[in-house]
């Protein structure tokens, strides 16, 4: 029994003592449960690679976010209550247009601009018709929003539907670079997607900047149905924004799956905290998605393999390609919104991954009482999503800060739009995130931007206005029926006139006025070029000025929406505001067109006055319309809100000072133009005196009947010069009548009274010598030369132009003068000066010195001449003009 007993209680103790392990099924299960462990892992591990693919080579992240970007702008653009620019009509546009004009009413109408802002605008009139206008244009959105846009700085009223807006250089081939030219995405290779293409981005639409604007319209296909979108939809919004885009259904799609679509990490974190290796899933989970890439160096440029040039991007790691690369076309048209897409949708989708994850202070209980690990993992995530987001805005903001350097206007301007779509969409999507009160330092929004954008519309704006002007003919342009009939209409005084489309701004009212007696000059009432103004009124102007104030109207409305854009940004602007920068923008621009219209060079070379004088009306009509054109966009700016009520008397005293030095640049080029219509006269009038004079026998022993024929060449040319400053103003022509009279009687004069060298060469640079021998019967000659100069200035109607000939006129009659010796004495001073007031002793002391005395038969017949046909004229011996030399010597001295 003791020993049956002992051997059972040994048998008992063995049993109690065998592990799980050591049974026949513990040996089966140690075996599989690694192999079940590495293949939960591994499935795991399979369901997030590809899901991190379909993020980013498949480009849901993107997606959604396109899908995010589209409804803020929507949402931005339609405003509170459907009272944004984008929103519902009419009211929207209504109320904003009464408010713009009750703040009007308020203004002081002490300047000019104050009292343009109301020419060409009446708000019962003009109101209603632009509101329903609007309606018929676009469908509520951001495309309406543009639209309004424009029409609120009145586009609409101003120009032709379909006419050039002429901002975007690609207009007018100004741009070598294109879209088909980059290597984006091809350096390195792109890791998703063909090597040297744009991956899964390839078959994108190109945004408006890719798009020719030479139409006012531009056409999209939706579903199969064309929509025609205008061309300010497509120059101030970037295609990403537009609600008719073709991805616009599947976008929406991937948005509304969002939060589903996260199961495959939510699932993989569940797999590795069930096999408690929650650390290792944060790492693979951290090293996947929130990694970066070497960009920009270790390649063939990166010599020896140091590294030294090497950058890494986070951004490119998130999309796959590399942001360094490609054209700044390229970048502005696809890189940007797709740039800005991913981001928004790495948040979108770090939000759907924070649903049911917060970490408040019940979860932290909670998770101390289960050891932690969901909620540790959780907060690990945020902090690391927080800090990789930050990343991405940084790198965001500083890679377009430092493309706008070599960016257009209009790139800027969309670019500035789909910014402030995509920092609203970050405080949307994900506003629990710690990245959202550091975006506007995170951006790099600064006050640089801006004053980059001001810099680029004035060098768009001059190569603009030199195309312009290479291709206009110089000729006034046509006062057409329509337009004489328009600019007829009566209206009561206190209803002010429709801007008339196609010359706004107070442009029809400059009309060459027909002078009679200008058109009577003689045989050649006016050039060939103007023979058909006989029967047709012309303006003032050539083709070329509409074409200017289009631009630059178009380009301040451009830089406005920009403006506009980085104040909705958080831009703060000092001084007068948002509006003070878009004023220094029309300013500058209105400056360098005033130059660029010159076309100079070509003018000079040609010498062509017509040309000239043509260019020199066409910036003095860009002068006339610059109150008007300022009251407009100050219109404007109150519409769309950038300018405060208790900015206003600021903001119009800083719009008046702009104006004037506007017009001072205007001045100065105009006073340019003007020098040179004169340059191109005297050189003229040198040429011909020079040839004509060339050589000429002043000694004639006899007198002519008719001037010589260098006088009557003059006189032609004069009258064909007058006859083509029909396009200045009168002081400008009557100044230029003036100059070039007096040019010539100068002329004449120094050729006259000069004194003669031992060479017979003239001290100054005349091109011929002064006349070295003259006669009484020359002097003759010369006299009826100046009597003909000045039958020919009293023809022109243009008062005391005849006076610029009094000095010659004196010098001719004095010296033919029988009194000339007593006049000549001392004591005759006051008689003299009362008989020939603009006499000179010194230049009468010149010509006795070239004068030929006469014998005593040829004085005897010269009076038998005279006294026959002509008055008595004075003939000396040498032995007179010798004493009468004296006598004038001494009086000198």
């Amino acid at each position: 029994a003791n020993k049956n007993g002992t051997s059972k209680n040994s048998g008992n103790s063995h049993a109690e003592n065998m592990s799980l392990e050591e049974t026949p099924f513990g040996c089966r299960a140690m075996i599989m449960l690694p192999k079940i462990e590495a293949e939960v892992l591994n499935g795991a591990r399979r369901g997030l690679n590809r899901w991190f693919l379909a993020l980013r080579s498949g480009g849901d992240g993107a997606k959604s976010g396109r899908a995010v970007l589209r409804k803020c702008a929507n949402s931005m653009s339609v405003g509170p209550g459907q009272l944004g620019l984008g929103g519902h009509l009419p009211p929207s546009y209504i109320w904003r247009a009464k408010v713009a004009d009750n703040l009007l009413a308020r203004c002081d109408q002490k300047s000019k601009v104050a009292r343009a802002v109301r020419a060409g605008y009446w708000f019962e009139r003009d109101g209603p018709k632009e509101a329903d206008r609007l309606a018929g244009l676009s469908p509520p959105g951001m495309e309406r929003r543009a639209e309004a846009f424009s029409m609120a700085f009145g586009w609409y009223r101003c120009w032709e539907e379909n006419a050039p807006l002429m901002v975007d250089i690609s207009e007018l081939n100004l741009s070598t670079e294109n879209l088909s030219g980059s290597r984006h995405g091809s350096r390195h290779g792109s890791r998703h997607g063909k090597r040297g293409t744009l991956s899964f981005r390839g078959t994108q639409r190109p945004s408006g900047a890719a798009k020719s604007m030479n139409v006012g319209q531009v056409s999209t296909s939706t579903s199969g149905k064309e929509h025609k979108r205008s061309a300010w939809s497509a120059l101030l919004t970037p295609a990403i924004l537009f609600e008719d885009s073709p991805s616009r259904i599947e976008d929406d799609n991937k948005l509304m799956g969002l939060p589903e679509s996260v199961h495959p990490v939510r699932r993989a974190e569940l797999a590795f905290n069930l096999l408690r290796r929650s650390d290792e899933f944060v790492q693979y989970y951290e090293q996947n998605r929130f990694g970066d890439m070497k960009i920009g160096g270790g390649g063939k440029g990166d010599k020896g393999g140091d590294g030294k040039n090497e950058q890494r991007s986070s951004l490119s790691s998130l999309t796959g390609d590399d942001v360094s690369v490609g054209t700044d076309r390229v970048f502005f048209a696809k890189s940007l919104p797709h740039l800005c897409a991913s981001v928004v949708g790495f948040s979108a989708v770090e939000a759907a991954l924070e649903l049911g994850n917060f970490a408040d202070d019940e979860d932290d209980d909670r998770g101390g009482r289960n050891g932690g690990l969901s909620t540790n993992s959780a907060s690990r995530f945020r902090d690391s999503s927080a800090r990789y987001e930050r990343s991405l805005v940084t790198e965001l903001g500083n890679l377009l800060r430092s493309r706008a350097i070599g960016a257009s206007l209009a790139e800027l301007a969309r670019a500035s739009c789909l910014m402030a779509a995509f920092r609203s969409a970050l405080k949307i999507v994900h506003p629990s995130s710690t990245t959202r009160r550091l975006d506007k330092e995170l951006l790099a929004m600064d006050i640089d931007i801006v004053m980059i954008a001001l810099k680029v519309a004035q060098d768009e704006q001059l190569k603009v206005t030199k195309k312009i002007a290479s291709e206009d003919r110089k000729e006034a342009m046509v006062v057409t029926t329509i337009d004489h009939m328009n600019s007829k209409k009566k209206r009561p005084d206190a209803i002010p006139d429709e801007e008339l489309i196609g010359l706004p701004f107070g442009l029809h009212e400059l009309k060459q006025k027909s002078s009679a007696k200008m058109n009577s000059l003689g045989e050649v009432t006016r050039n060939t070029r103007y023979s058909h103004a006989q029967k047709d009124e012309l303006y003032t102007f050539s083709k070329a000025v509409p074409d200017v104030v289009r631009s630059i109207h178009a380009r301040a409305i451009a830089c406005a929406a920009f403006t506009l854009s980085q104040e909705e940004l958080g831009q703060i602007y000092k001084g007068s505001g948002a509006a003070g920068y878009v004023l220094d923008c029309v300013e500058a621009c209105i400056s360098v067109a005033a130059v660029g219209m010159q076309d100079g060079d070509a003018i000079l070379e040609e010498g062509s006055v017509e040309r000239a004088v043509q260019t020199m009306a066409n910036i003095a009509a860009l002068q006339h319309c610059l109150p008007r054109l300022f009251g407009t966009l100050m219109r404007g700016m109150c519409h769309v809100g950038m300018i405060k009520p208790d900015q206003l008397d600021e903001t119009f005293q800083y719009t008046e000072n702009t104006r004037k030095g506007a017009e001072k640049a205007c001045d100065k080029q105009v006073g340019h133009m003007y020098n040179m219509v004169y340059k191109i006269c005297c050189a003229k009038i040198d040429s011909h005196i020079n040839f004509a004079l060339d050589n000429f026998q002043w000694v004639s022993k006899a007198a002519r009947e008719i001037p010589n024929a260098y006088c009557e060449g003059l006189i032609q040319y004069l009258r064909t010069v007058f006859s083509s400053l029909g396009p200045m103003d009168e002081g400008s022509r009557f100044g230029l009548h003036f100059s070039c009279c007096g040019h010539v009687a100068e002329r004449l004069v120094k050729l006259l009274t000069d004194p003669v060298h031992g060479d017979h060469q003239s001290t100054s640079d005349d091109g011929i010598p002064p006349i070295a021998r003259i006669d009484a019967y020359g002097l003759k000659n010369l006299a009826l030369d100046v009597y003909e100069f000045e039958r020919f200035t009293d023809s022109t109607g243009v008062p005391q132009l005849s006076e610029c000939f009094n000095e010659l006129k004196s010098l001719t009659e004095a010296l033919l003068d029988r009194d000339l010796p007593m006049l000549l004495m001392r004591e005759n001073l006051s008689f003299r000066r009362k008989k020939y007031p603009f006499l000179s002793l010194e230049k009468v002391g010149n010509i006795l010195e070239k004068y030929v005395g006469m014998g005593l038969g040829d004085k005897l017949m010269g009076t038998m001449g005279t006294n026959q046909k002509q008055p008595e004229i004075l003939t000396m011996e040498k032995k007179e003009v010798q004493q009468l030399l004296r006598m004038v010597r001494s009086q000198e001295q």
